[in-house]
C-alpha cells in the first residue's frame, strides 16, 4: 500500500509539474503574440510608406492608372491582396481599400489608410501628388510610432506573459 501511495504522489507531482510548465507556456506564448502585433503593425504601416512612395513616383513620371499602380507595386502586401479581389479590374480603389481593412487593425491606422485611398484617382495629376505627400507626412508620425511601440513594448509583453504565467502556476500548485 506504501508503494503505491508514492507511485500515485510522483503521479501527481508530475501531473502537477506538467500543468505548471504549460501554464507558463501559455503566458510566455500570450506575451509573444503581442509583442508579434506590435511588430506586425510597424511592418504594414513601412509597407504602406514604401507603397506611397511608388504611387507618387508612378504617377510623376508615367501617369499610371490605379489599377496599373497596384499591378506594378506587386511587392507590397497591400498591391497584392488588392490584386487578387475579384473586383479588382472593375474597382481598384476598393481593392485596394478591402485589403486595408483586411490587413491593418489599429483604428486610426485604418482611418488614415481609408482617407488616402479614397482620394485617390479623384484629382489632376498634381492634386494626386499632393495628395500623396500630404498622406506620407500624416504616415510619419505614426510609423515612428509604431516602431517605438514595438522596440519598448514587445520586451514588456513578453516579460509580463511570462509573470502571469508563472504567478498563474504558483497560484494553483
Amino acid at each position: 500500500y506504501e508503494i503505491s501511495c508514492s507511485l500515485v504522489g510522483s503521479e501527481m507531482c508530475i501531473r502537477d509539474s506538467l500543468g505548471a510548465v504549460l501554464l507558463v507556456a501559455s503566458g510566455l506564448l500570450a506575451g509573444l503574440a503581442g509583442a508579434a502585433r506590435l511588430k506586425r503593425r510597424a511592418r504594414l504601416l513601412l509597407d504602406l510608406k514604401t507603397m506611397l512612395q511608388a504611387f507618387q513616383t508612378g504617377i510623376r513620371y508615367a501617369a499610371e492608372s490605379l489599377a496599373g499602380l497596384v499591378l506594378e507595386n506587386q511587392a507590397s502586401r497591400f498591391c497584392r491582396l488588392a490584386e487578387r479581389d475579384s473586383q479588382f479590374l472593375s474597382d481598384p480603389a476598393g481593392a485596394l481599400e478591402r485589403a486595408g481593412r483586411a490587413l491593418l487593425q489599429e483604428p486610426g491606422d485604418v482611418e488614415l489608410y481609408l482617407g488616402f485611398v479614397r482620394g485617390l484617382g479623384v484629382s489632376d495629376t498634381q492634386g494626386q501628388l499632393e495628395h500623396i505627400a500630404l498622406y506620407r507626412a500624416l504616415l510619419e508620425p505614426r510609423l515612428e510610432q509604431a516602431r517605438a511601440d514595438a522596440a519598448q513594448k514587445s520586451r514588456v509583453l513578453v516579460a509580463l506573459g511570462l509573470f502571469g504565467g508563472i504567478t498563474l502556476s504558483l497560484l494553483l500548485l
